[in-house]
């Protein structure tokens, strides 16, 4: 398993106390980002117990999002708008419990670029989503059902779970159970969501959907890591293991046919190539716009040097290269262990 393009968190860390004096601890300990979300949460919960048509301006309704009022904002502020006490509760839980271990590791602007992304884009698949049921139904009801919660951030913040501690055994009053392991809590969740939908408490199985897809998405492809490059590439993040293990050779292979044919070598160069927060297209564009504002003479930037191409910076190249060796090196030793497991097997009859 190639590792983590982040540091790995402490299995024991993420244990929730269970006294008042430890939760107080717990909270202290938080980092800024983390408290600000979590109590944002709750304020909103409880502003929209007294002023309940909060709701019209703050939840997703599709007539509203876009139309006579085009209350476009909604889909952002869908995600922190909770009418359920249990969901608020546990979508400030997760804030504060992951967030005192993301930002550590990845710091608090990463940690707040991750929940913002990944809550804006679940609120736009709820959207997209309340127009899709209106459109194969033609029921107009649709369009102006109040759609919010916390569920796509929590699912998310799920998936980082997967990515840090995915061999670790689920823990339940101090014993394992079973077989499960960290990197199948996204499709507990996701059962668990579904029967939650199909009894009509609560309909947050499209959020949870989307909250488990968009956070994997980020991950895998978008966050950057310490090697400068975007994504995990490691095989525990692969979708495929997202799906139940009888299905999943068969995801493996729809996986990859549709990777092969949507992002390819290409768009994966595209997006390392992407500047990093400090920018070096100063130094690219020698004598262009940048003397021009910094030293006021008005001239054309000299054309005589031109900028480096993408992908053709020595470091670049050498991080790619060191990155494709590790993840051929998972893969060999995956298929050795497959084959050692299968020699084995002692033979049928």
């Amino acid at each position: 398993m190639q590792p983590s393009t982040t540091s790995p968190l402490a299995s024991s860390s993420l244990a929730v106390p269970t006294t008042v004096g430890g939760m107080i601890d717990m909270f202290v300990s938080t980092p800024v980002a983390a408290k600000v979300m979590a109590a944002t949460t709750i304020l909103v919960y409880l502003l929209q117990l007294v002023f309940p048509s909060l709701e019209y301006y703050f939840a997703i309704i599709a007539t509203n999002t876009y139309g006579a009022h085009s209350y476009i904002w909604n889909i952002f502020t869908a995600g922190f708008f909770n009418d359920n006490l249990a969901m608020t509760l546990a979508v400030s839980l997760a804030l504060i419990v992951m967030g005192r271990f993301l930002v550590t590791s990845w710091g608090a602007t990463e940690f707040v670029r991750f929940v913002c992304f990944t809550n804006f884009t679940v609120g736009c698949g709820i959207f997209v989503a309340q127009i899709f049921y209106y459109m194969t139904s033609f029921r107009y009801s649709y369009l102006e059902v109040p759609v919010s919660g916390g569920m796509g951030i929590l699912s998310a913040l799920v998936v980082t779970i997967k990515q840090h501690l995915g061999d670790e055994p689920i823990m339940v009053g101090g014993k394992a159970l079973g077989e499960l392991t960290a990197k199948d809590i996204p499709g507990i969740l996701i059962c668990l969501s579904a029967l939650l939908s199909l009894v009509n408490v609560l309909q947050v199985f499209t959020h949870c959907l989307c909250g488990i897809y968009f956070g994997w998405l980020y991950l895998r492809f978008l966050q950057r890591g310490n090697d400068g490059l975007r994504g995990d590439l490691g095989g525990h993040m692969a979708f495929y293991t997202f799906f139940p293990r009888i299905l999943q050779p068969l995801a493996q292979n729809v996986g990859t046919w549709v990777y092969k044919a949507v992002c390819g070598n290409t768009v994966r160069s595209m997006l390392d190539d992407l500047p990093q927060a400090t920018s070096d297209l100063g130094a690219a564009v020698q004598g262009g716009v940048t003397s021009i504002i910094t030293d006021g003479v008005y001239s054309l930037p000299d054309m005589s040097v031109a900028p480096p191409l993408p992908g053709s910076n020595e470091a670049d190249a050498e991080r790619r290269r060191v990155r494709a060796m590790q993840i051929l090196e998972d893969r060999l030793r995956d298929i050795s262990g497959d084959a050692e497991a299968a020699a084995a097997k002692p033979p049928a009859g």
